[in-house]
């Protein structure tokens, strides 16, 4: 009986332990980006690409993201058309690189110079030494009138899609389940 229940106990040891190894090391947190925007017409409100990003800095972090100070710069690919396709590398950032997937304008209008915007969203991978690729959305936003000192404003957040329960994880708590259950056959059966 001592051998059996020392067999199924080491089951379950190496059972988790390969759990553990094969939970995903997700990206986990958000990251936001302001500064200027040059854009292909002088209003936000009939924009279609950013021609040129000027000084596009960290402005709030939070997750895994926090190694990265507000003001930090970040590399943005430019031109960039907000209907694209993929784009890789489209910023870096510290140790994180962004690749495009695609990218739509969600929505944009208002009058020129008074209450223009541009708004669009889209999908992609977010990559950096120690996790694992994690697929993120994102949204980008430009407004009329310009800000005084900061003409040609723009935010750009990104944030973690919520990921559903690994698979490996599921079938490693029915293995622990079946040993358990096997386990305690043998103890009544005695």
């Amino acid at each position: 009986m001592k051998n059996t229940f020392t067999k199924y106990a080491a089951a379950t040891v190496v059972a988790f332990a390969l759990v553990q190894s094969l939970q995903a090391n997700l990206i986990d947190g958000s990251i936001g980006f302001t500064g200027r925007v040059a854009l292909d017409t002088g209003t936000a409100s009939t924009a279609s690409q950013v021609v040129a990003w000027v000084n596009p800095r960290v402005n709030g972090t939070s997750g895994d993201f926090t190694s990265l100070a507000d003001g930090t710069a970040v590399s943005i690919f430019s031109p960039w058309n907000f209907t694209s396709g993929a784009v890789a590398s489209f910023w870096t950032c510290g140790a994180f690189t962004f690749d495009l997937q695609s990218s739509s304008l969600t929505s944009h209008g208002g009058v020129a110079g008074i209450s223009g915007f541009v708004n669009v969203s889209g999908i992609g991978i977010v990559h950096a030494a120690g996790f694992d690729d994690t697929v993120i959305i994102w949204n980008f936003s430009s407004q009329d009138p310009k800000i005084i000192g900061h003409p040609d404003s723009f935010t750009f957040s990104v944030s973690q899609i919520t990921s559903v329960p690994d698979g490996a994880f599921t079938i490693a708590l029915l293995g622990l389940s079946l040993a358990a259950a096997g386990l305690l056959r043998k103890k009544f059966a005695v």
